[in-house]
């Protein structure tokens, strides 16, 4: 089965005005996973998507696509009851699969594909990996017709630093898709490892610019002797052991993007000299005499606070005001810790995937453990953290104890009982009080369930802070 092809969604994405697509979550615990699928196909206008409940199914509803991360096993019955539920007048697949939902999974395996064949479901796709590369080869295909940035957005997702169902990502993501649609310069802001990287790569993949080359420097890494040579390029001769022209960052940009990684700490008279080119769309390459012509859209990141840097001389006004045309500000992690477990499972699938091993997941303690911590290091700062823990990981499942030691120490100094509070109630929230699934989501007995809601003094009438 053929997890690429374009069959099946064309009903998803390439409807009349005013279809609506049904996305079904195969359990409560699925709705989070659902809404995440729900908002990348409303990215397209023509299409209106609703999310339902099994319990929705057996009064009559009908559904486009099965949303779920549960294994093959547990999804039989619900999947033989929807075998011919699809909606008839939205063409799903091929003629002889039009009436045949989709299934899509974080990471199906050989029994998903198995269960989809003997039970007739259209496609599995695996979420997010094959269902927006799916989205993006059709956004480019459609380009002719007039280039709508925002079905491809979700594609960039994929990259996991802009993977989230919280608000803050939510109009991320959408600030993102507008800010491509223009030519202007873009200034990216936020903390180290945050994602400013990822979402310069999706401004470019999103803009009109999108064929021509992304070309990126880290500014903080370069010597100040050579920002010039590495920036403009120099003519052959230029300096003792310039043997062959070098066209420099901008020239090889040219027509593209030229990402400036760090420009905070770029020094005063490179700042003078990136200013110019701006200005002139023309620069001079060290050791030449012509000026070259330059078409380059700009995106600078920083984590500094260059408002203060400019107060006190340190960056120039007039290249903040060059820059500053486009802001977007990159939230951190801490800021959206819902995400946090949801990003987690998915760093913990690509390494199973490129190490060819498998995990369970994480134990309730060593979830407890990830919510609480502030990740002063932002998103790269968990991935190492889960690379980290699959390598000290003696079984299947993640435990605390496999973490990595500054997340040990800190939860040394921290207060227990809190951060398993924070578990349970961000259970309860997920399963909409539902004990039963509260008790396996958090991998506990019904009756330990119950003693931490009196311990805490949890009752659906008390709010959940």
């Amino acid at each position: 089965m053929n997890a690429l092809s374009d069959a099946p969604l064309t009903a998803l994405q390439d409807g009349d005005a005013g279809e609506r697509v049904t996305l079904l979550a195969a359990t409560r615990a699925d709705m989070p996973l659902a809404g995440m699928v729900a908002e990348a196909l409303e990215h397209r206008s023509s299409c209106r998507v609703r999310v339902i409940a099994p319990a929705q199914m057996a009064r009559g509803e009908s559904c486009h696509a099965v949303v779920t991360a549960a294994a093959a096993d547990s999804l039989g019955p619900l999947l033989h009851t929807i075998q011919h539920s699809a909606p008839r007048d939205i063409e799903i697949g091929e003629p002889n699969a039009s009436r045949r939902p989709v299934l899509v999974h974080p990471r199906p395996d050989a029994g998903h594909y198995a269960l989809a064949l003997r039970t007739g479901i259209a496609e599995v796709l695996a979420w997010p990996k094959d269902f927006n590369r799916w989205q993006l080869a059709r956004a480019e295909r459609t380009a002719v017709r007039g280039y709508n940035p925002a079905p491809a957005l979700e594609a960039e997702a994929a990259e996991a630093q802009l993977l989230g169902a919280s608000e803050p990502m939510v109009r991320l993501r959408r600030r993102i898709a507008r800010v491509a649609t223009f030519d202007s310069n873009v200034l990216l802001l936020g903390e180290t490892g945050s994602g400013k990287e990822c979402a310069a790569r999706a401004v470019h993949r999103l803009s009109r610019r999108r064929n021509k080359p992304l070309i990126s420097i880290n500014c903080a890494a370069l010597p100040e002797q050579l920002i010039e040579s590495e920036l403009f390029g120099y003519e052959r001769g230029a300096f003792t052991g310039a043997q062959t022209a070098y066209a420099g960052k901008f020239g090889l940009a040219d027509g593209g993007t030229l990402f400036l990684d760090e420009i905070g700490d770029l020094p005063l008279a490179a700042q003078a000299k990136i200013l110019r080119a701006i200005e002139g769309h023309e620069y001079f390459r060290l050791g030449g005499s012509r000026p070259i012509r330059c078409d380059v859209r700009l995106i600078a990141a920083t984590h500094r606070d260059l408002d203060a840097m400019c107060a006190r001389a340190e960056f120039r006004l007039d290249l903040y005001f060059r820059l500053n045309v486009a802001r977007i500000d990159v939230p951190p992690l801490r800021e959206r810790a819902s995400d946090i477990l949801a990003l987690a499972e998915q760093f913990v699938a690509e390494a199973c995937e490129s190490m060819r091993g498998s995990c369970a997941g994480f134990s309730p303690d060593a979830r407890a453990a990830l919510l609480a911590y502030g990740w002063p290091g932002n998103v790269r700062e968990l991935r190492n953290a889960v690379e980290t823990a699959l390598i000290c990981a003696e079984g299947k499942v993640i435990e605390l104890r496999d973490l990595p030691a500054q997340i040990l120490r800190w939860m040394q100094r921290s207060s227990t009982p809190a951060d398993e509070r924070t578990l349970l109630v961000s259970a309860l929230r997920n399963t909409r009080w539902n004990k039963s699934e509260a008790a396996r989501e958090l991998r506990w007995s019904r009756m330990k369930l119950y003693r931490k809601l009196e311990q805490y003094q949890l009752h659906p009438d008390v709010a959940l802070d």
